[in-house]
């Protein structure tokens, strides 16, 4: 006995389907209202009908349903974004074509939820325009809409939805690094079209779910708490109760005054009864880190333009205000959602590193950074190792400059390593050198140019945070003066603190093994802390004053821009990478003594050549290196002088 394979017969299947159908149009509208159900996540197709290729629509579908299905199945699906459409096919096919947000009679209840979460867009810094609805404000006729118009209304609803979530997450400027500037090491993580829909779905409460895509850092939420003040929506519960009268005493040290008390409440600083109105030691402490953070001189006294800043000033708002914080709160949705409850933050417009342990701060202090041609890169790594006494090698950028300087390598105070050996600068046809295949290093030393400490977090730029023996630049207001590492103050007590936090009562003693530990003294992170350099040219303090930075990088008017759709504006950096092999032009005109003449020279000097203060020793020239300093060293015009000055050394 043999089976057949051949289909049923084709007359009864369609009778079949037309009994359906008939039986479908007798109960139109087929899908019941949910306006106050819940919405339900979706379920596992129950297919009846054969299969059918993805995009097409399955044959017993009908109605809205249908109309769903069909518009879906054209590439891309209107009115979805082409990365989206897919997507959103596959989410609608897996619930058989049926509607998330309403039906005939209009809107759902999940559905006026979302529309209103779209119509605060503006609150987080995004724009309202770009989430407008039409197709559910339709006249319905005879009480009820067509198919067509549910499938519209249906599809406008999500395709909105999920532009709302991709905006959330930072999808208006994807690519900051490519088209923004190179030193931007950032990139929006968006979540796919079905995930979005699919959290959507299965929310009691879609517009929380909707809202969950915004950031959630402390920072961005003062911003935004910010922005509705500087827009005039300040919320009734937030009384400028601490500000202080723009004019009015001097107040200091010893000073007695019903200001100083309003003081005392703003930043927090208990008083015992009757010295209230007590200016004392802890608020001028508090004072001196307020006019820090306002870029104003920090000597604890509050005179006018403190006053003024102290007024509320800050809070009068202008075009250019809301301009900056929307830009800022842009640059926070590139962020890691979770920036770790143990961290450093890096902020290069404010000069500034925090280390937080436990979300709270336990070191704080002042930072120099690259200038506007080495900008510091932003970006996010995890800290691993803490070297102590390191020796400083060269970035192919800073080899070139010593190379030009028309000294041996050796003389400005460096080491040439090849294939692991010491070498000779003179032997080296620079002119044809990869500059990659050469180390060039500082040893260690007091003089060294990372100081006495260097903090590591492997990253694609090779910057980091280190030490300096030119304390004297950190008492500058504007600290651009480096190459794009950042050198911190008080680097001992910051690897100390770190090592605290990592490693408990057993972290190595900092000072003792700077003092005298070995050379490049190497020491592993047990737990890596990320840390994260980001440039953000507007911060909201603890108390809830803002702090408005100047945009040394033009960083944040490159993001204005975009975010006004002038891309062609946009002046695009590339982040400084040094070619590999250096131009044999500039090379041949340059002559390099060797080793050996600049150790006969020393030894001339020994033998009775006497310092030149017009650059050298004796008749023999006798050049100082670059980084060496002593009783010797010339602090004039010299080349040597020029390039140490410029480099920040």
């Amino acid at each position: 006995m043999t089976m057949s394979l051949r289909p049923p017969h084709r007359s009864a299947r369609k009778a079949k389907i037309l009994a359906l159908s008939l039986i479908s149009a007798v109960f139109e509208p087929s899908l019941t209202r949910a306006q106050d159900a819940p919405v339900t996540p979706p379920q596992p197709p129950i297919v009846e009908s054969p299969a059918v290729e993805s995009g097409e629509t399955p044959e017993l579908l009908t109605g809205t349903a249908a109309v769903i299905c069909a518009k879906l199945a054209t590439k891309p699906a209107a009115p979805f974004d082409e990365s989206d459409s897919a997507a959103v096919s596959t989410f609608y096919q897996a619930r058989q074509c049926r509607p998330l947000w309403v039906d005939e009679q209009g809107p759902t209840r999940a559905a006026t939820l979302v529309m209103a979460e779209l119509g605060r867009a503006e609150d987080w810094g995004l724009r309202a325009s770009d989430f407008e609805l039409a197709a559910v404000k339709e006249p319905m006729i005879s009480g009820s809409w067509t198919p067509e118009q549910t499938a519209r209304a249906e599809l406008e609803i999500s395709a909105a939805a999920l532009r709302y979530a991709h905006e959330a997450e930072g999808s208006r400027i994807s690519e900051p690094e490519k088209r923004l500037s190179g030193y931007l090491d950032r990139a929006p993580v968006l979540t796919d079209a079905a995930s979005v829909l699919t959290r959507l779905a299965g929310a009691q409460n879609p517009d929380e779910a909707l809202r969950a895509f915004q950031p959630s850092q402390d920072q961005f939420l003062k911003l935004k708490a910010l922005l509705a003040r500087l827009r005039g929506h300040t919320p009734a519960n937030e009384p400028d109760r601490f500000n202080i009268p723009r004019r009015g005493a001097m107040l200091q040290a010893g000073v007695r005054d019903a200001d100083v008390a309003t003081l005392k409440q703003r930043f927090g600083i208990a008083s015992d009864t009757g010295s209230e109105q007590l200016y004392d030691d802890k608020l001028a402490a508090a004072i001196k880190q307020f006019q820090a953070s306002k870029s104003l001189h920090a000597d604890g006294i509050v005179g006018a333009s403190t006053r003024a800043k102290l007024s509320g000033e800050d809070f009068q708002s202008t075009p250019e205000k809301i301009t900056a914080v929307i830009a800022n709160m842009e640059e926070w949705r590139w962020m890691p959602r979770s920036l770790g409850a143990t961290n450093v933050f890096v902020n290069i417009p404010a000069f500034s590193i925090v280390l937080t342990d436990n979300n709270k701060p336990v070191f704080e202090e002042r930072v120099v950074v690259g200038t506007p041609s080495t900008q510091t890169p932003v970006f996010s790594k995890d800290m691993t190792k803490i070297v102590l006494r390191p020796r400083w090698n060269l970035p192919d950028s800073i080899k070139m400059t010593a190379l030009r300087t028309g000294r041996s390598i050796e003389r400005q105070g460096y080491v040439v390593m090849h294939n692991g050996h010491v070498i000779d600068s003179s032997r080296v046809n620079w002119s044809k050198a990869k500059l990659s295949n050469y180390m060039i290093y500082q040893p260690s030393g007091d003089d060294n140019a990372l100081g006495l400490v260097k903090l590591l977090f492997p990253n694609k730029h090779s910057v980091y945070l280190h030490d300096t023996p030119s304390r004297y630049l950190f008492n500058e207001r504007v600290r651009l003066f480096s190459h794009g590492c950042m050198r911190v103050r008080n680097p001992q007590r910051f690897a100390q603190t770190v090592f605290n936090i990592d490693r408990g009562h057993s972290s190595p003693n900092v000072a003792q093994l700077v003092n005298k530990g070995p050379m490049d003294n190497q020491i592993a992170l047990n737990t890596p802390i990320p840390v994260h350099v980001g440039y953000f040219t507007t911060w909201v303090a603890n108390d809830g004053t803002p702090q408005f930075f100047e945009d040394y990088y033009g960083h944040q008017k490159r993001i204005t821009l975009a975010l006004a759709g002038k891309w062609k504006d946009i002046d695009v950096t590339q982040e400084h990478v040094t070619p590999e092999t250096l131009e044999t032009s500039a090379v041949k005109k340059v002559h390099y003594r060797s080793a050996r003449r600049d150790e006969d020279d020393d030894d001339r000097r020994r033998r009775g050549g006497g310092y030149d203060r017009r650059g050298g020793y004796g008749r023999y020239g006798g050049d100082m290196g670059l980084m060496r300093s002593g009783p010797g060293y010339s602090y004039g015009n010299t080349v040597g002088d020029v390039i140490r000055r410029a480099l920040g050394f």
